[in-house]
């Protein structure tokens, strides 16, 4: 069986993350969700169908994986919606199928998974786009058998947020397995270790003096080449990347990704790889995107002074989030001045550069956006590409076309659906 994790219509649902990335480049654990979705099913050969847009970027940055690519050389092809929360009993489903199946949400209002057997396509050419198998199975409604799963979906970017501490824990328990002594370790004396056993450190990591990780409400992983600065505190479950440095402050419960910076405090948040936060100031109940930088103190309210549920304007849409802890939605490549105040719930477009020390209390704040709170001007498009290429560049990295145009098109407000599959 052949395995293909896709994209669906409902990215937007997902701004301003999904702005720049698949949705199945979201993480909430250790890994992104095309990982641990290709981790459950372990099939033949696995690939990736996302917007065309994206298609070029996603194809350098995630090597692993072909992508917008479908091969019949299968019996089975199957395409899983990467929107995947929870797996119920999908994937027992999809073991004792006899047929070409769509699997649906309990409510029937989504499409979750479709499993295709060879003889019903006989029509399709062996190598194609995974938009050419979305067709193909609209038009054969009602020749392929529905059937409802208890599997989850996500719906939004703070549903990954709530699922940190289950997804860290869940998948270092199963990576129990591949976590082998570490080599070139520093860990000074001085330094604490607090259930020390759930406690994993890769490769090339430092641990300085007075440094602590405690693993009492769950699981640490640190990445190769990480360091652990003095006075950092690591409260379990907790993810940090390779090559990150966790400076003096505390994070908890909390996903961050490659090559990122972080001190002061974070709690029950995702970064992206490459976020800065060197200095003092709190981030809660959060979803970061990638080369966001926070100036020094810049924080965030996650909680409301009457603990009702927090509301968010996503799209121009109002959505009550249904839950009283939420924080703040950022899109790549935004950058705060000293001092900024993040409202309740909001939801910061990409490449934004907000400033002035005092509260931005909008609650959706559009891509490109420059300002203070009170008064915002459009961000040059070329100043703004410019700046990233430098950001990029003092890590190593470099800011490519594709990933230029694709700033483009959100800025334009051209982002496309193309490949971005529809089963019906």
């Amino acid at each position: 069986m052949n395995l293909y994790i896709y994209e669906d219509i409902n990215f937007r649902d997902f701004f301003p993350l999904s702005s720049t990335r698949p949705v199945f480049l979201l993480r909430s654990g250790m890994y992104g969700n095309h990982k641990r979705i290709s981790r459950r099913f372990e099939c033949e050969n696995t690939g990736l169908a996302c917007r065309e847009q994206l298609a070029g970027t996603v194809a350098r940055r995630v090597r692993d994986f072909p992508v917008n690519i479908v091969k019949k050389d299968t019996d089975r092809v199957l395409f899983i919606n990467g929107r995947l929360r929870q797996f119920g009993d999908l994937s027992a489903l999809i073991e004792q199928a006899r047929q070409s199946c769509v699997y649906r949400t309990s409510d029937s209002s989504e499409v979750v998974a479709v499993l295709l057997r060879a003889e019903l396509l006989t029509t399709l050419p062996t190598v194609t786009t995974p938009s050419e198998y979305a067709k193909f199975v609209r038009d054969s409604k009602g020749d392929i058998e529905e059937f409802e799963t208890s599997a989850i979906m996500f719906q939004h970017c703070w549903d990954y947020v709530d699922e940190i501490s289950t997804f860290i824990a869940q998948e270092f328990e199963e990576n129990q397995q591949y976590l082998t002594p570490a080599k070139n370790l520093k860990v000074h004396d001085g330094c604490h270790f607090v259930n020390g056993d759930f406690v994993y450190l890769a490769d090339g990591v430092e641990v300085m003096p007075g440094a602590v990780l405690d693993a009492c409400n769950g699981p640490i992983y640190v990445g190769p080449g990480s360091k652990i600065e003095s006075h950092a505190a690591i409260f379990g479950p907790c993810y940090i990347g390779s090559n990150c440095r966790i400076l003096a402050g505390k994070i908890s419960d909390s996903s961050i990704g490659n090559s990122c910076r972080v001190g002061g405090e974070v709690e029950t948040s995702i970064f992206h790889e490459n976020v800065n936060k060197y200095h003092n100031g709190f981030i809660g109940h959060s979803y970061i995107g990638s080369w966001v930088n926070f100036g020094a103190m810049t924080t965030n309210s996650d909680l409301k002074n009457n603990y009702s549920n927090i509301r968010l304007v996503l799209n121009g849409n109002d959505i009550d989030s249904g839950s009283i802890k939420v924080g703040s939605f950022i899109g790549d490549h935004t950058k705060f001045g000293i001092g900024t105040l993040l409202n309740t719930g909001i939801n910061i477009g990409v490449s934004c550069n907000l400033f002035g020390g005092g509260m931005i209390a909008d609650k959706e704040i559009k891509p490109f956006s420059w300002g203070d709170g009170k008064s915002y001007a459009e961000y040059d498009f070329d100043r703004a590409i410019e700046t990233a290429k430098v950001v990029c560049a003092r890590r190593g990295d470099k800011l490519e076309e594709s990933e230029i145009e694709i700033l483009r098109a959100v800025k334009d407000d051209k982002i496309s659906e193309e490949g971005a599959l529809d089963f019906g």
